[in-house]
């Protein structure tokens, strides 16, 4: 019996952000499993792993049940397991049985989705993404969460927090918790403010009838000291996250927010957009997007980046990155960032908006 090498939890999860839904493992993706899972027998077993998510919002959910049946030869009764997700919405079967066509569904807040038929090959991972319709567009949605100091993970008392343009607002408790209740469906922007840290911006799409549990970090503020001044202008454009919001709700691009992307644990641009209608080329530094082989522009903060001739997309990290942008073609661009005179227009484009405070 051998096991599959690897070394974290962390990696395991990259993995599972770098894999387009229903992939086979390849290469480094082997480098995945074995802290987490143990020994598998590599063969009779596979590890079957992924996400759920609502179907409408994209929200990942956590504590939904996912269900593993499939035929054995000889015996009238199915194979069957189950698991629940964990609190970012992931899934994983460390001992899925090899070379069975295994039929797999999830169920949330009684909503179930289709089943999926799913190949697990002895020896291998794979990664399935399964959506379920449990959010109800008619009907407000719950957030929850915390606010912590990103240096000491403790809580931050009195921190204030208020929905633009909505008016509706609340402070943290003395450990860091708050709650909006009955926010209405939709993409939000909540800012998030106090004395002693720098401000922060999350945008937010909001389930209805789900209840989403945020945590956000926050760092301290730069303090002027006598005799030296740092003064930091990050260059934004297009009201920034105001123009993101904009965008989500206008439907035509795919969209990664900062709790997707810590949820995927993608380092990489490449990492984070595969399992999303592209596969990597030339080693990631380039995508293969309806068939065709071609490099994105990319956008950082609305400015068209040069990218490095030799590493490509494999330049870019994602890891100080609020939100992520994606459009796969022409006509899905949006017009502030379809520069008809680039060769790669017709490759889409990618724009990430990086973390900052005010």
């Amino acid at each position: 019996m051998r096991h599959f090498a690897v070394a974290t939890y962390a990696a395991f999860a990259l993995a599972l952000g770098a894999l387009p839904a229903s992939a086979q493992s390849e290469g480094d993706v082997g480098l995945a499993i074995a802290q987490v899972c143990g020994e598998v027998d590599e063969r009779t077993e596979g590890v079957l792993a992924g996400t759920v998510r609502d179907q409408s919002s994209g929200v990942l959910l956590d504590n939904a049940a996912v269900v593993l049946k499939w035929s054995i030869p000889m015996n009238e009764y199915p194979g069957t397991a189950a698991e629940r997700t964990n609190s970012e919405g992931f899934f994983l079967f460390c001992h899925a049985p090899g070379g069975f066509a295994i039929d797999v569904h999830a169920e949330s807040l009684g909503h179930r989705s289709e089943a999926v038929t799913v190949g697990v090959e002895p020896g291998t991972l794979v990664v399935e993404h399964i959506v379920v319709e449990v959010s109800d567009p008619s009907v407000p949605g719950f957030i929850t969460g915390r606010i912590i100091d990103r240096s000491t993970g403790l809580g931050i008392e009195n921190a204030e927090l208020s929905i633009r343009d909505e008016g509706i607002g609340t402070l943290t408790n003395i450990r860091g918790m708050f709650v909006f209740e009955e926010v209405p469906y939709g993409v939000y922007i909540i800012d998030v403010r106090h004395l002693a840290f720098a401000d922060r911006e999350v945008a937010l799409h909001v389930a209805g009838g789900l209840t989403q549990n945020l945590v956000i970090e926050l760092s301290e503020q730069a303090m002027e000291l006598e005799g030296l001044t740092v003064t930091v202008e990050p260059k934004r454009f297009y009201n920034d996250m105001e123009g993101l919001v904009r965008r989500m709700n206008m439907g035509f691009g795919d969209f990664m927010l900062r709790s997707d992307i810590e949820a995927s644990s993608a380092s990489s641009l490449t990492h984070l957009l595969l399992g999303r209608g592209v596969r990597l080329n030339d080693a990631g530094r380039s995508l293969v997007i309806r068939g065709r082989v071609c490099t994105p522009m990319v956008f950082i903060d609305g400015r068209l980046t040069r990218l490095d001739p030799d590493r490509g997309l494999l330049d870019i990290s994602v890891l100080d990155a609020e939100a992520v942008e994606f459009y796969k073609g022409t006509a899905s661009i949006p017009a502030e960032f379809n520069y008809s005179n680039n060769l790669q227009v017709g490759c889409g484009a990618i724009v990430i908006w990086t973390r900052r405070g005010r």
